[in-house]
């Protein structure tokens, strides 16, 4: 597909003008991100919801306090997230797991640069520049990394574990 300045990410041609409903859709959780492992998926959801309450705060020009608690937050369910994430992936031998590791470090590490800079800023409210900031984080690991790299272990494991005559999930 041809891409121009209606067509943003390819598919997604509806994005141009995007107003807030579509927005909030295109980060909303469902069926259609589930790996089909309920320990990943419902850590997932709870990623999901939280980029929402990101969404809003930032939209409606929240606290800073606020978006600062829900940064910290982010940081601790994805570490989590990360590390049974890991393992998970390790048990069933995925292959790409190095750079699924390297994802997760380089989603942290900037999470860490985002969370210290809002720490350096006053008291306030959560307009453009700190709101924008976490939105487009938060976008990356919801739309991003989800709905790419996890995808793409999702179909893996379901592989792996059909030519051993198992079921994938394996917990």
């Amino acid at each position: 597909m041809k891409l121009n300045s209606r067509s943003i990410f390819g598919r997604m041609s509806g994005l141009h003008g995007m107003t807030d409903a579509p927005l909030k859709q295109l980060i909303s959780w469902g069926d259609h991100l589930k790996v089909d492992q309920p320990q990943i998926d419902a850590q997932h959801e709870a990623i999901f919801r939280i980029a929402m309450e990101v969404v809003d705060t930032w939209q409606s020009r929240g606290d800073l306090d606020r978006l600062k608690g829900l940064a910290e937050k982010l940081a601790n369910v994805l570490g989590a997230h990360f590390r049974y994430e890991e393992r998970l992936l390790a048990e069933v031998g995925y292959p790409k797991l190095d750079e699924h590791k390297t994802e997760h470090a380089v989603m942290l590490d900037e999470l860490k640069i985002i969370r210290d800079r809002l720490d350096g800023m006053a008291h306030g409210s959560a307009q453009l520049a700190p709101g924008f900031i976490v939105h487009n984080y938060v976008l990356g690991v919801t739309v991003g990394h989800i709905c790419h790299s996890d995808m793409d272990y999702c179909v893996f494991a379901r592989k792996a574990a059909e030519g051993r005559g198992q079921v994938w999930p394996v917990s």
